[in-house]
């Protein structure tokens, strides 16, 4: 792996990167509001280059689309959007599959935004995404690239944000984006959905699993009949493609990505961890403590900018983020067990360069887009492969390059040969030396230079105030700190949630009563009274008993509907 001076001597030559970036052979992201990048001629892989002499002018009519794409580093379509474009503006409903981070959102975005009549203020583009900060993402994107349509109005609506605040809002938006149980909500108050003319489903393949289908049927169903759907995914399947057809009607299919999900510019590499021979809660803890060992160790041999960091455990995830932050790692975690305007405040400071780390459970493999990461670690490895890919993908985006590591114990060495053989994807392992060369992306902006150069000095400065390593501390379920002497107590709560015979019951106090205490308002009864029954009931007992792999992840953190509050 790299030293430490042949690191910090790349450190000062990116330094000076405005005087010489028209000269590098850059590896490079897609910073949203970054003017220098149509300057820029960028090295990108076979995943976003075509061969066809085709810019966007040939796909789109409307100027101020057009300068929007160009203003945020849109010069030439990549595969998907050439092909998918011309189709969705023919108002064909389209099903499209191509490879994460290879600009699916840039098709839906032209295509609602070239439809718009901006002279009608009532919503007339519906959005939805799986999770809310994919949500979040989609309307930053598309409200970049609109940037110059004057009265664009675009806004998210997502859980975790009082409803009031919403209603206002919907009087005057022509792209509404949000997550099923907001939007289903607002659909049965104050929405008025008659002009929508077109109906996207981002992430499709999330969104057509058991626990949003009842859902998207009843928000379909208030929509027009006549409007057009457009369905993107990475990965999809013979059965989920069946499901798709409850939704479009006669769809053009774009599918990109059967042989090779993964992208070509992320180097796979895995290192095998020791797994205690007794799985007694004792060793578990041992065990996860040398894991946030040896990520610190590699995130002190290999250069990086923002990394992200995958865990299956919650409370796992809130360990190492603290663990790292104390050795000068800035990091904070994710996950769905947090406020909302935490998880937005979280997703803020990464695009924003203030944190390094940022360590999450799947809340964010899929769809999120974050500038500079170029480093995806899985401390954890997930339970399918879709998941692990839509995970690696979260770097490389648009054609760039990055590292993926993974952490495995010898048991999940026939997951690693399942990639290989079934989705072809090359992963090897970890070798002493790392290349620098293949993910360095100069920064591009003074604000990122100036933000690196602080994180650096914070790391220096922990590192000179507190020279002795700090001790991994795990915390109980409360989140309060415990030492890593008290393992009894930490042992009884353990096994209690591996004895218990629905998951939930343990988090139920902690998460989803506290949850309801606080939010417990006339909208939230009103809604608890008229659609307990019909939705959340219905889905809990049709699918908890039998299907617990699909509705709880590797941790047993219970992973409901997308909750309207």
């Amino acid at each position: 792996m790299i030293n430490q001076l042949t690191f910090k001597k790349l450190r000062l030559r990116t330094t000076y990167v405005h005087t010489y970036v028209l000269y590098v052979h850059a590896y490079i992201d897609l910073p949203l509001h970054s003017s220098i990048m149509s300057k820029i001629k960028i090295d990108r892989t076979k995943d976003v280059q075509i061969d066809e002499d085709v810019n966007f002018e040939s796909l789109i009519a409307n100027q101020n689309i057009l300068r929007g794409l160009l203003e945020a580093g849109y010069d030439r379509p990549s595969p998907i959007q050439l092909k998918a474009v011309p189709p969705g503006k023919l108002g064909l409903d389209v099903i499209a599959q191509a490879k994460s981070g290879t600009g699916k959102t840039i098709v839906f975005g032209v295509i609602a935004l070239e439809m718009l009549n901006l002279n009608n203020t009532r919503p007339q583009v519906l959005i939805l995404a799986p999770t809310r900060e994919i949500a979040v993402q989609t309307k930053e994107v598309i409200s970049n690239i609109g940037r110059y349509m004057n009265g664009l109005i675009c806004h998210v609506f997502i859980g975790g944000i009082p409803v009031e605040e919403d209603i206002p809002k919907l009087k005057k938006c022509h792209i509404v984006i949000g997550s099923p149980g907001r939007i289903g909500l607002l659909l049965n108050k104050q929405m008025v959905a008659k002009d929508i003319k077109l109906f996207v489903l981002d992430e499709a393949d999330k969104l057509m699993e058991n626990n949003f289908i009842p859902q998207l049927k009843k928000i379909n169903d208030k929509l027009p009949k006549t409007k057009q759907v457009l369905a993107f995914s990475a990965t999809y399947d013979k059965v989920l493609l069946k499901t798709l057809e409850n939704f479009v009607c006669n769809p053009y299919h774009v599918m990109l990505s059967e042989d090779t999900p993964a992208l070509e510019g992320v180097l796979q590499y895995y290192q095998i961890v020791k797994v205690p021979n007794k799985i007694n809660i004792t060793e578990r803890f041992k065990f996860y403590e040398e894991k946030f060992k040896k990520m610190v160790d590699l995130l002190s041999h290999v250069p990086f900018y923002q990394c992200i960091v995958f865990l299956n455990h919650r409370g796992r995830a809130v360990d190492l983020a603290n663990y790292l932050t104390n050795q000068g790692w800035m990091a904070m975690n994710i996950s769905g067990g947090l406020d909302q305007r935490i998880r937005l405040e979280t997703m803020s400071k990464a695009r924003n360069f203030q944190i390094r780390v940022l360590v999450c459970s799947d809340l964010i493999a899929r769809g999120i887009d974050i500038d500079r990461v170029n480093l995806v670690v899985n401390l954890d490895m997930p339970k399918d492969a879709e998941t692990y890919l839509h995970r690696v993908g979260r770097t490389g985006r648009y054609g760039t390059h990055g590292l993926a590591i993974s952490f495995v114990d010898i048991n999940e060495l026939e997951f690693i040969e399942s990639l290989k053989t079934n989705y072809h994807v090359d992963i090897l392992t970890l070798p002493d030396e790392i290349s620098f060369k293949h993910h360095q992306r100069p920064l591009t902006t003074e604000n990122d230079q100036e933000a690196y150069e602080s994180l650096l000095n914070i790391r220096e400065t922990i590192k000179t105030q507190n020279p002795e390593v700090p001790p991994v501390i795990f915390s109980d379920d409360t989140d309060s700190k415990i030492k890593p002497t008290k393992l009894k107590e930490q042992k009884e709560t353990e096994e209690a949630e591996e004895t218990s015979y629905y998951p939930f019951y343990n988090t139920y106090y902690t998460d989803y009563y506290n949850w309801m205490y606080n939010t417990y308002n006339t909208d939230y009864y009103n809604w608890m009274y008229n659609n307990y029954n019909s939705d959340y009931y219905n889905w809990m007992y049709n699918t908890v008993p039998g299907d617990t792999d699909e509705n709880y992840d590797n941790n047993n953190d219970f992973i409901p509907p997308d909750l309207a509050f």
